[in-house]
């Protein structure tokens, strides 16, 4: 079913190929993991499907020969009734495998970030599925994780991460990628425009929001170093409002000033990142050319919302197709420059460790004053 572009919308299960599709939804978003999709038609005629056309089948999606998601399928479903025939098939992405199956039970020891993917994934039961990861910075890669028997294969590689200080997404082809999703960000060309009685808009429609509930002027980290001595980190924010508002954090797992002050950056951006936001639809899946994606940077110019015209990032993004209202994306925005990294994990482990030791110290004490 090609489009006034000459691109079809085309889903490939078990090595079967389907493009007449009436209705689609895909989801992606930066901060979300196992994001939904679906496909669904109706037809006059029944469609026969091969054997291979089944739940837990290999799912690739194309616009055109752009590939925009790779997964399994999690349900297939058939209709008829005296009108027509109906297909479904959905799933969510390749992330929904890591999210539902857990670690092995004799693996409880500590790995690093690319021994716990190698060994869990690429060559463990996910094999078939997972081909490859990428991981943008190796500078701390050999700090190591407890992985703890029953835990998620997503949460241990989402923990091993965290060590190393860097985020975890999926990329269209199925790639694990570790890293700063905003690294390299493409800038699109095309700015998008909402601009009353203009003939080159090509924003259907968008929703700024500010929201100051989770918005502090004053933040404070507490915590001790391994002396018992106290870490102090604090700092002021802009913010739009005319009052005080403090935050006191406590982080047990800080030990130095330096990080103490990464800490009240990240909590800064964070609030940032949620108190500024927006939500716009635009029509057909593309700009510049490409397909949208997250890790974006876009330039939005309106003079009808009034604090909207700004640089912003593409957090999360929905492609979507319908008979009555053909192709349209909606896009998740946040401010431009507000994303922060995650701080680096720390092992709990290390500080259980301490408190046994000063448990084994002071019982004899207590039994010698009996």
């Amino acid at each position: 079913m090609p489009d006034n572009q000459d691109k079809s919308i085309r889903l490939i299960i078990g090595g079967f190929e389907i493009n007449t599709w009436d209705d689609a939804s895909i989801d992606s978003a930066i901060d979300t993991p196992a994001e939904q999709w679906s496909f669904s038609l109706f037809s006059d005629d029944d469609l026969e499907l091969p054997a291979s056309v089944k739940s837990g089948a290999k799912v690739q999606a194309y616009y055109g020969n752009e590939l925009i998601l790779t997964s399994t399928a999690d349900a297939v479903e058939e209709g008829c009734d005296r009108s027509g025939y109906a297909l479904k098939i959905s799933g969510r992405d390749l992330v929904g495998q890591l999210i539902d199956c857990s670690v092995p039970i004799f693996y409880g020891r500590q790995m690093n970030l690319e021994e716990l993917i190698n060994k869990f994934v690429l060559s463990g039961d996910m094999g078939p599925v997972f081909k490859k990861f990428k991981i943008q910075n190796n500078a701390w890669l050999k700090n190591k994780i407890s992985v703890e028997p029953g835990e998620s294969i997503w949460d241990s590689i989402v923990k091993a991460a965290q060590v190393t200080g860097q985020h975890v997404w999926l990329e269209p082809d199925g790639t694990l990628v570790i890293g700063d999703p905003f690294k390299n960000a493409y800038q699109a060309k095309t700015s998008l425009q909402l601009i009353r009685y203009s003939d080159e808009n090509n924003v259907l429609d968008a929703r700024y929001t500010e929201d100051v509930s989770n918005v502090f002027t004053d933040i404070k980290i507490l915590s001790q170093d391994a002396k018992g001595q106290h870490i102090l980190a604090s700092g002021s924010a802009e913010t739009q409002l005319n009052h005080k508002r403090l935050k006191i954090v406590s982080l047990s797992d800080v030990e130095t000033k330096a990080e103490a002050d990464a800490a009240l950056e990240k909590i800064k951006k964070d609030n940032n990142l949620q108190a500024y936001s927006m939500l716009a639809t635009v029509p057909d899946w593309t700009l510049d050319g490409k397909v949208w994606s997250t890790g974006w940077y876009i330039n939005f110019e309106t003079n009808r919302l009034s604090r909207a015209t700004a640089k912003w990032a593409v957090v999360g993004r929905t492609l979507t197709l319908s008979r009555d209202n053909g192709k349209k994306t909606s896009l998740k925005l946040h401010r431009q420059g507000d994303w922060a990294q995650p701080l680096l994990y720390k092992d709990p482990q290390k500080s259980t460790s301490k408190k046994s030791k000063k448990t084994k110290t002071t019982k004899p004490d207590k039994e010698e004053k009996k």
